[in-house]
């Protein structure tokens, strides 16, 4: 097999192979996400500790070997600048509509949610998983983040397709067939997976919209097709693999995963569980763990085997 070969069958077996695992969870039915929601919620955890892990142990170091001192200051920049975005399309969009909302609905969740003492006085006790005689202070919000902006999704998808871009122009690069053997296997180890989980999330925050899901999950599959296909045709290797573009784009982009994981995608779960039952809450940690250690575990052994 000669070099061009290598190369040309890692685009498809990324290509497609990503954008089928991404379709996977289009797949199932609405009436299996009903008679299963734990189990689908878990599932949703679990992608969210793919992507935690995918971004703190995984881009984040990639970024500090080529930018030690402002690879962790870039990540911060990535996820504020996620969290700007995602606070001015609120600014603009259904902000006011959603207070009014608000007010029309305080009576009931106020009943639900406080206890009056009977001395009239003003004090309020916070009420946890709906056991009166028991009240006590709870450190998980019962209200899912609001989700009729997109932004939390759009900076979701543009992370992954760079960081597939950026894994695509790393096999592009290779000289030898072995490397890009290797290579194509320690990405597609946790490609397919992040792909996976993205399909799993885009069920979540945009259900029903079968052909966004479709458009989300082909860019994210022809990023590393593309990446191959533009390392491949690069001259000077060099001048890439030197460049402070690829450890500046790392870094944003993992601060961008870290925003959507841990300021949507986990509060949602947590939020809508949270007082259905008892047990979901620990059944969704061992979910995000066994994500987490999954990825964990690919970067420490596959990836590093291949470099």
């Amino acid at each position: 097999m000669d070099l061009t070969t290598a190369k040309a069958i890692s685009m498809l077996v990324l290509g497609l192979g990503s954008f089928i695992v991404g379709m996977i969870p289009a797949c199932i039915s609405q009436n299996a996400r009903q008679r299963h929601p734990l189990l689908i919620s878990c599932l949703l955890c679990f992608g969210g500790g793919v992507l935690l892990s995918t971004s703190l142990l995984h881009m984040l170091p990639e970024a500090r070997e080529n930018l030690p001192d402002y690879a962790d200051l870039l990540l911060c920049a990535g996820f504020f600048l996620v969290y700007v975005v995602d606070e001015i399309v609120h600014f603009f969009y259904g902000t006011n509509e959603s207070e009014r909302g608000h007010m029309r609905n305080y009576g009931t969740v106020e009943e639900t949610s406080l206890l009056v003492t009977r001395s009239g006085d003003a004090e309020m006790r916070e009420r946890c998983c709906g056991d009166s005689g028991n009240p006590r202070m709870c450190h998980v919000s019962h209200t899912e983040p609001c989700n009729k902006s997109s932004s939390g999704i759009i900076g979701l998808l543009c992370a992954l397709f760079v960081h597939s871009l950026l894994e695509g122009l790393a096999i592009g690069l290779q000289e030898s067939v072995s490397q890009v053997l290797l290579l194509l296997a320690a990405v597609a180890s946790h490609k397919f997976v992040v792909g996976f989980c993205l399909g799993a999330e885009l069920c979540a925050s945009a259900a029903g919209r079968l052909c966004a899901h479709v458009a989300c999950v082909a860019l994210f599959s022809g990023g590393s097709a593309a990446g191959i296909a533009l390392g491949a045709a690069l001259d000077n290797v060099s001048v890439f693999n030197n460049s402070v573009a690829v450890p500046i784009m790392q870094s944003l982009a993992a601060g961008t995963l870290l925003y959507v994981t841990v300021s949507e995608v986990l509060p949602r779960e947590r939020a809508r569980w949270h007082e259905r039952k008892r047990g979901a809450g620990m059944a969704q940690f061992v979910a995000v763990a066994a994500g987490f250690a999954l990825m964990y575990l690919s970067t420490l052994y596959l990836d590093h085997d291949a470099a």
